[in-house]
C-alpha cells in the first residue's frame, strides 16, 4: 500500500442514531492510514439494539485524492473481573475477533448509514451471552485508494439496486402463486397477493433487515 499523509487533523466522525458524535479516532499505524475508535458507553446485549452506525467527514475536510475510508468493526471480550480499558488492545486478558467490513465513504459521498448486523452476527450474540466476559465494540477505519473500495462494492449509490431487490422478492412471491392460466406471459394470482406479500416480507425483515439483498438474482 502507498503511503498517505495523515491528516493534520481529525477528519472522521461516527455516532450510533440517538447517541453522541464520536471524533476521537487513534492512529493505529505510523502510515497514518489506520485508525481505532473503542465504542464506549454501549457494551453486552445493549449492543445487539444497535442497527446502524452513522459514518461520515468532518465539515471542511476532506481525504487525500483519489482515496475512501473503509470502516470495519471487531469484538472486544475482556473477562469481567478486569476494569475495562479506553483502548481495548492495550487491556491485560482482553481478546478481540478479525474486523468485519461495514460501509465505507470518500470525498464525493462524505456519509454514511449502514446496517451493523449485530443482532444477527453469531459469533456477537454468543459472546453476548457469555458470563465469564465483558463484551464491547472496536471501530477499526483504513484509508483505502478509490479502487480498492469500489472493488467491494461500496460508495455507490444503491437506491435503485435496493428497489430493484424489492421488486424481484414481489415478482418471485407472486409466481409462486401463478396458476399458469394466463397464457401469453400474464400471471394469475390471489387477489389479496400483495398483503399476504407484505406480511411476510416485513415478518422475514425483522429477523433480518436485508434479507431480501441477498438474493443471487439480480435481473
Amino acid at each position: 500500500m502507498n503511503q498517505v499523509q495523515q491528516p493534520s487533523s481529525q477528519v472522521l466522525g461516527v455516532l450510533i442514531p440517538g447517541g453522541v458524535v464520536r471524533t476521537d479516532f487513534i492512529p493505529s499505524d505510523p502510515s497514518g492510514t489506520k485508525f481505532t475508535l473503542a465504542l464506549t458507553g454501549i457494551s453486552g446485549k445493549d449492543i445487539s439494539t444497535v442497527s446502524e452506525l452513522v459514518f461520515f467527514l468532518l465539515p471542511g475536510v476532506s481525504l487525500p485524492q483519489d482515496h475512501g475510508a473503509m470502516l470495519f468493526w471487531q469484538i472486544v471480550s475482556t473477562p469481567s473481573s478486569d476494569t475495562m480499558s479506553s483502548t481495548p488492545f492495550t487491556t491485560t486478558g482482553t481478546t478481540t475477533t478479525e474486523f468485519e467490513l461495514v460501509g465505507a465513504i470518500a470525498n464525493h459521498r462524505p456519509s454514511g448509514a449502514f446496517r451493523t448486523g449485530w443482532s444477527t452476527n453469531e459469533t456477537l450474540v454468543s459472546a453476548i451471552h457469555s458470563p465469564s466476559s465483558t463484551i464491547t465494540i472496536n471501530l477499526g477505519v483504513s484509508i483505502e485508494p478509490m479502487s480498492s473500495v469500489q472493488n467491494v462494492g461500496l460508495v455507490q449509490d444503491k437506491t435503485t439496486h435496493v428497489a430493484k431487490k424489492i421488486a424481484m422478492d414481489l415478482f418471485n412471491y407472486m409466481q409462486s402463486f401463478d396458476t399458469g392460466s394466463g397464457g401469453g406471459g400474464n400471471m394469475v394470482v390471489p387477489k389479496n397477493i400483495f398483503e399476504r406479500w407484505m406480511s411476510r416480507f416485513e415478518t422475514k425483515a425483522k429477523v433480518d433487515p436485508i434479507f431480501f439483498m441477498k438474493s443471487s438474482d439480480d435481473s
